[in-house]
């Protein structure tokens, strides 16, 4: 195959390997072509909005503003704050929209990644079966039965455990590709929270339907550009297996006290419904309350001013309020109070996420140590040519020398070079994650890695 097509191929396999499909792509595939129009009816027997295709891959509206993607120029047009460009521009009036197109780009590419990778599970015939599997979804969406699972089960499809950048960015983008996305965002939750896959159109009515929800961008909207790192999220440090604990504003001191004895919480929720707060009572506050009159009604030690936010707000944004309220409360993305947060909480997530953080900088410097201490840096340069210093080396670095055969005959560690470059790898892995900040936690069984490979470094550094 020529080089050019074989180039060709590469770029076109991206588009089911974590990028969107761009306009461009449409044309290159000669399934758009330059100047023809396309109409955007938004309103039945009303003139259609129209736009021209651009030889860059942009629409141009009538007048003269171009935009990068059919959803900003949708929602320009239209006066909305967004809108579903792919689903709602179509070429003439009775033509495909942009959004079968896509389609139609997306099956073709995936047939030609199975015949190219042979059918293999990891290769084309696994894109395939996402690109069924994700159409099969649409269809369930637009009939209103969306597919809901977990957002593990979701990680599945892509082969994956747990939502690091690269991870978290493939699964947008095929989302969107197929004008897909989840609600609640499958970013800004735990990993066994059940999720819908819902269009984007109803992913925006779903967001904006209470004020006091901040919505997440619709995928379909973000260009290629656009981070997917949102940071550990209120929702990532709520478990569905541990509900909301509530009494409603008649309760007695009595009921507020036995939940809180039987679950061990300092405060309890005080709902009229699942939407409607009237503030938390706590023990500072009964204690208050009962100090001022011991007759005092329960009413006088409900918290009214109890801080609220969303669950797709960062942990990082909220620690001020958090440190001085000592416990906010998260509301959903359909505007139920869906948790509380404690500074407790946030002491065991950063408990949670500092113990492989510290054991991996054990690690490094174990690493460096050893190679410091057992090769030259003449050695050192002639397994890893771009060596510069010992202080400067990084993980990576540490594995290329240690995987050179002079290198490790130098060690004379009666070890398996092999194996033990297999588990560095593993290490390194998990450094990344680690350093990237995952919302995820690290499994038990690779903070044991951590502790194994760590304890054997210092066992034969002696």
């Amino acid at each position: 195959m020529p080089p050019g097509r074989t180039s060709r191929r590469v770029r076109r396999e991206l588009l089911i390997n974590g990028r969107r499909v761009r306009i461009s792509d449409l044309l290159e595939a000669n399934l758009l072509q330059a100047g023809q129009t396309l109409l955007f009816e938004q309103r039945i027997g009303e003139p259609p909005h129209t736009a021209t295709v651009t030889r860059r891959g942009s629409l141009k509206l009538v007048d003269g503003r171009e935009f990068a993607t059919p959803s900003k120029a949708a929602a320009t047009i239209a006066k909305l704050s967004a809108a579903p460009g792919w689903s709602v521009w179509r070429v003439g009036r009775d033509g495909p929209t942009l959004h079968e197109l896509r389609q139609e780009l997306l099956l073709s590419v995936t047939e030609e990644a199975a015949a190219a990778n042979g059918g293999s599970t990891d290769g084309g015939s696994a894109a395939r079966q996402r690109f069924e599997s994700l159409n099969d979804a649409r269809k369930k969406a637009e009939a209103g039965t969306p597919e809901k699972l977990t957002v593990r089960d979701l990680l599945k499809f892509w082969h994956l455990e747990d939502r690091d950048r690269a991870g978290s960015a493939q699964i947008a983008a095929d989302l969107a590709n197929h004008s897909l996305t989840t609600v609640p965002d499958f970013r800004a939750v735990n990993l066994d929270r059940v999720v819908s896959l819902v269009t984007i159109s109803e992913a925006e009515s779903a967001e904006s339907s209470d004020g006091s929800v901040g919505s997440v961008a619709a995928p379909d909207e973000l260009n290629e550009e656009d981070s997917f790192d949102i940071g550990l999220t209120l929702g990532n440090l709520l478990s569905d297996q541990r509900p909301l604990a509530s009494v409603e504003p008649s309760a007695s001191f009595d009921q507020a006290i036995t939940i809180m004895l039987l679950n061990d919480y300092s405060q309890v929720a005080v709902l009229t419904s699942p939407d409607v707060l009237h503030g938390a009572v706590s023990w500072k506050s009964i204690a208050q309350a009962k100090n001022a009159d011991p007759k005092a009604s329960f009413s006088s030690a409900i918290i009214r001013d109890a801080k609220v936010f969303s669950y797709s707000d960062r942990l990082l944004d909220v620690l001020d309020v958090l440190q001085k309220e000592e416990f906010i409360f998260v509301r959903d993305f359909d505007g139920r109070i869906y948790g509380i947060i404690t500074a407790a909480d946030v002491v065991n997530k950063y408990d949670e996420t500092a113990t492989p953080f510290f054991l991996i900088g054990e690690v490094d410097q174990e690493l460096r140590q050893l190679i410091q201490s057992a090769f030259d840096k003449d050695l050192v340069k002639m397994a890893y040519s771009n060596f510069s210093s010992f202080d400067k080396m990084t993980m990576g670095q540490y594995q290329a020398v240690l995987n050179d055969a002079n290198c490790w005959r130098a060690l004379g560690w009666s070890l398996d070079r092999t194996l033990f470059i297999e588990r560095l790898n593993e290490i390194r892995n998990l450094r990344n994650t680690v350093m990237h900040f995952n919302p995820d936690p690290i499994r038990d069984v690779d903070v044991e890695k951590l502790r194994h490979f760590l304890n054997l470094i210092r066992a034969y550094n002696r």
